[in-house]
């Protein structure tokens, strides 16, 4: 019962029917217990009545006649006897008789019922008496004997008060029951009118909770924050249009760094956000299409009839032109950029199950890719199968040291080099070659990366102290995954770093901006903790646009790594050279040197050395990636006496 005062969440805008709903159910149970007290009352006088009856009851009436009866049978024998037409004992039969009705009337069971009649009371006693005093007088007589007078004499005269009084009682009782006739009807009544007022309001009850736990079903099937269907009501659909082999679309959606604009602004913003997403996808439908929230973050949307890609595309767009205007929330404009996933039924999949599954892996795949969207093929799942092999088949080949370590120099424009950028390579049995960004996407998702990290750092580890004896001041720097930036990595790279006897400065650790930016606060810390054994910091992808001036400007940072297209045409395009030159601006307000990735001419090397600061290069225009084993050969041609006429343009 509590539950139909209390309005679930998401609920609230329907509060006048939520008030109209508990005056109702109030009032029914305050007519309920009117209703119910009512009946009680007429039970209670009824039995009140009843016990009345049963004090007047045909005994009293009835036994007196018998006793009038008998004594008047008795005279009559008394008399036969005196005219000898009966013998003695029949006489004496007679009067037994009549002794026997007195102690009927005058028993504890009809008391009661005369200790409100004093005078039947005393007249009763009387004839007892006289009765009981007759029977010395009855067992003498004889016939002819002029002794019946006296016992003629003795009961005569109470013949004629008992017939009164009889007469007067039956004639009192049948006034009685004609009373309690009409009270009876009266009580029956309004036993009647409570009971069907309780009954009727029963049925009223029953049926305002049955259509409150209709409704509680309909909302069990609906998500409280947007009020659209949630996952099982989609599955119940589905499973419907399988059934019927009706062919249809299934996109799933979901926002763009949700899970970032919830910790920034917190929950409220995000709750309205994810509405405002739900409240435009839904007025873009069209009436064969239907939404359904499938998880916290996600939405889907089915179009019945949908077979052709052509369809997809068109639907596709029509919901990112209906999700291109930015919402504003809060005071702050969001856009409402979508990831999207598409799977077709029954090209896809024929059953639910799978389709869903397929339909979050191309969602997935949307998201980790970075593309407007993406519509499920058969190939996906043999990513996925090549992925599963790939993230089982690496701790062997961690074990066996099978990946490849290659190495990018990093030099200032006049061609000292200042440190090696360190990529991955394996080639696996069955999928050949396997670049440094599918490993880590790999290890990412299968939870390698801290394995992968450890034991690359451990193979650095036992090659730079050889390095370092050519270039004293050389690092390796390596790209650390999301997963592993955490506080623990702090002090297993000092444990690792001392058992090598490497000072910190040999390390430099790249930190995605994505990855700091999620939550710069608690990323500020996790880099003075990475910072404390002397290993410096580059914030890699700098320049795409994720980060915030405020928390960019209170991170401990050692490097700004550019992305590589920030360098690509800035000798021929003065757009490409003024973002650049931009870039260059805010690394040198933060203090921190920029690292220029992709650069690939003299010409690209003059514009960047003409933007000025000390910033480092690395690309073709440097040298091509070395091996480790030709790392220290390498360094040991770029000697100091020879720095002076070093030309990068010969590992072109």
């Amino acid at each position: 019962m509590r539950r139909l005062f209390i309005p679930l969440p998401g609920t609230e805008h329907q509060g006048a029917g939520h008030v109209f709903k508990r005056a109702g159910i109030l009032l029914l149970l305050l007519c309920m217990l009117l209703f119910g007290i009512g009946a009680a009352h007429s039970l209670l006088n009824i039995r009140q009545h009843n016990t009345l009856l049963e004090q007047r009851n045909y005994e009293v009436p009835w036994s007196m006649m018998q006793l009038k009866l008998e004594m008047s049978r008795f005279l009559d024998a008394v008399r036969l006897l005196h005219a000898g037409a009966i013998d003695h004992d029949e006489l004496m039969l007679r009067y037994d008789i009549l002794w026997s009705r007195t102690p009927v009337l005058l028993s504890n069971q009809l008391k009661d019922t005369l200790s409100d009649r004093p005078d039947l009371w005393q007249l009763i006693q009387q004839i007892e008496n006289r009765v009981r005093a007759m029977e010395p007088m009855v067992k003498a007589i004889r016939p002819g004997s002029p002794d019946y007078q006296l016992l003629l004499a003795e009961l005569s005269p109470y013949t004629e008060p008992l017939a009164r009084t009889m007469t007067a009682t039956m004639h009192s009782n049948v006034l009685f029951y004609a009373e309690y006739d009409q009270a009876y009807r009266e009580l029956g009544r309004e036993l009647y009118i409570s009971i069907l007022g309780l009954a009727l309001s029963g049925v009223l009850l029953l049926l305002l909770l049955g259509s409150e736990l209709l409704g509680y079903r309909r909302r069990l099937l609906r998500d409280p924050l947007t009020g659209l269907p949630n996952r099982f009501a989609l599955q119940h659909r589905l499973q419907q249009q399988v059934n019927r082999q009706q062919p249809f679309s299934l996109t799933l959606l979901a926002l763009k760094d949700y899970s970032r604009c919830y910790q920034q602004f917190g929950f409220e913003v995000a709750d309205a956000l994810q509405q405002a997403f739900a409240r435009r996808l839904e007025a873009c439908l069209l009436p064969e299409e239907g939404i359904a929230l499938l998880g916290r973050e996600s939405l889907a949307v089915v179009a019945n009839g949908v077979l052709e890609l052509s369809d997809v595309r068109v639907q596709l767009s029509r919901i990112r032109q209906a999700l291109s205007a930015p919402e504003s929330i809060a005071q702050h404009d969001f856009h409402l950029t979508p990831e999207i996933g598409v799977v077709l039924y029954p090209a896809d999949a024929d059953n639910v199950v799978d389709l869903l599954a397929r339909g979050e892996l191309a969602l997935e795949l949307c998201r980790h890719e970075q593309l407007p969207y993406v519509i499920f093929e058969p190939s996906m799942l043999k990513e996925i199968e090549r992925r599963q092999q790939l993230a089982a088949d690496l701790p062997a080949a961690l074990e066996s040291d099978s990946l490849t370590l290659r190495f990018y120099p990093l030099a200032t424009p006049s061609g000292q080099c200042a440190g090696l950028r360190l990529s991955l390579q394996w080639r696996h049995p069955r999928y050949g070659d396997i670049g440094d960004s599918e490993l880590v996407r790999v290890t990412e998702q299968y939870q390698l990366s801290e394995r992968l990290l450890l034991w690359t750092l451990s193979r650095v580890g036992e090659l730079l102290p050889g390095w370092r004896r050519v270039q004293p001041t050389l690092f390796v720097s390596l790209a650390l995954s999301p997963s592993v930036f955490r506080f623990s990595l702090g002090g297993q790279l000092e444990t690792l770093l001392a058992g090598y006897g490497l000072e910190g400065n040999a390390l430099t650790l790249e930190v995605g901006e994505p990855t700091v930016m999620e939550a710069p606060h608690q990323a500020q810390s996790i880099l003075a903790e990475l910072r404390r054994p002397g290993v410096r910091i580059m914030l890699a992808e700098f320049g795409t646009g994720c980060s915030r001036w405020g928390p960019l400007a209170r991170l401990p940072l050692d490097w700004l790594q550019l992305d590589a297209s920030c360098c690509s045409g800035i000798e021929q395009s003065e757009e490409a050279r003024s973002q650049l030159a931009t870039l260059f601006g805010l690394a040198r307000l933060l203090g921190v040197p920029p690292v220029c990735c992709g650069v690939s001419s003299a010409a690209e090397r003059g514009v960047i050395v003409a933007l000025g600061g000390e910033p480092l290069l690395q690309g073709p225009f440097v040298s091509p990636s070395l091996a480790a084993m030709e790392v220290k050969t390498w360094l040991e041609s770029l000697a100091p006496a020879r720095l002076t006429d070093f030309d990068v343009s010969q590992g072109a």
